[in-house]
C-alpha cells in the first residue's frame, strides 16, 4: 500500500473572518426579521385617536368608532367656547397611538355654567346688588318707582327668581325710591274737647295747624266746632289738621 502525503495547511485568518461575519450578519438579519414582524404587528393592532373636539357627539363617536376605537361618552361639562352638544374635552387627546379597540372618553359641552337667579323683592338695593356680585351677577338696569311699598326696597325683577342664568348675566331690577305713605281714617273730632283732640291728633303721628277761635253761643268753650279734613276721609300720615273751637 503506497501512501499520499500532503503537507498541513494551517487555516487562514481571513477565512475566519469571513465564517464570523456571516454569522454575525445572519443573527443581524434574524433580529431585524424578528424586529419587523413585531413592528407591523404592532402597527396593524393601534390606531390613531382622531380630533372631534367641537364636533357634536353622533358625528365624534361615529369617527372614532371608523379609526378602529371605542367611543364612551362621559358626563358633560361646562365650557363657555364650545356650544352645548358638542365635544369640549377627549382623553386620549388627538393624534396619540392607541390600542385598536380601545376606549376614546369624550366630554360633551354643557356650554356656559348656569345658575338659579335668587328672588331679590323685598331687599334693599344695596343688599340685593350684594347678592348679584356674590352670584357674579350685575344689574343691567334699575327703574324706580315711589310709593309701591312701605320701605326703599326691590319691587320687582327680571329674569323672575329660580330663572337659570348664565355668568355675568345682568339683572334688572324695579326699586321703590320713596316709602308709601301710610294712609288713615280721619277721627271725627267735632265735639270733643280741645286738649282731647289735641292729643289723639299728635299720638297718630298728624300735624295740628293753628287752632281757629270761633264765637258761637250756647257752646261751651274749648269745644271742636268744625275740623279739616272731614272725619271718615282718608288721610295721610304727618297729614295737617285744622280745628276750629268755640270760645
Amino acid at each position: 500500500m503506497s501512501w499520499v502525503c500532503y503537507p498541513h495547511r494551517a487555516m487562514g485568518v481571513s477565512r475566519l473572518l469571513r465564517w464570523l461575519l456571516a454569522g454575525v450578519g445572519l443573527l443581524v438579519g434574524c433580529g431585524f426579521a424578528v424586529w419587523m414582524v413585531l413592528w407591523v404587528s404592532l402597527r396593524s393592532s393601534a390606531a390613531r385617536v382622531p380630533d372631534v373636539t367641537g364636533m357634536d357627539t353622533a358625528r365624534a363617536s361615529a369617527l372614532v368608532q371608523g379609526s378602529g376605537l371605542v367611543a364612551r361618552i362621559q358626563e358633560g361639562v361646562f365650557d363657555p367656547q364650545i356650544p352645548a352638544g358638542r365635544v369640549s374635552s377627549q382623553r386620549p387627546p388627538a393624534g396619540l397611538e392607541a390600542k385598536r379597540g380601545g376606549t376614546v372618553l369624550l366630554y360633551p359641552s354643557l356650554g356656559k355654567a348656569v345658575q338659579k337667579l335668587g328672588d331679590l323683592t323685598g331687599l334693599p338695593e344695596s343688599l340685593a346688588e350684594a347678592e348679584l356680585e356674590s352670584e357674579h351677577l350685575t344689574i343691567e338696569r334699575r327703574c324706580e318707582v315711589d310709593g309701591q311699598a312701605d320701605a326703599a326696597v326691590v319691587l320687582a325683577q327680571m329674569p323672575a327668581p329660580g330663572t337659570l342664568v348664565a355668568p355675568q348675566s345682568g339683572v334688572t331690577l324695579l326699586v321703590n325710591r320713596a316709602p308709601r305713605e301710610k294712609r288713615y281714617v280721619m277721627p271725627e273730632f267735632v265735639g270733643a274737647a280741645e286738649p282731647d283732640a289735641t292729643r289723639v291728633i299728635r299720638a297718630l303721628g298728624f300735624q295740628l295747624a293753628t287752632v281757629q277761635p270761633v264765637a258761637y253761643p250756647g257752646i261751651a268753650a274749648g269745644t271742636v266746632l268744625r275740623q279739616d279734613p272731614p272725619a271718615g276721609g282718608p288721610v295721610a300720615e304727618a297729614a295737617v289738621i285744622g280745628l276750629w273751637v268755640s270760645r
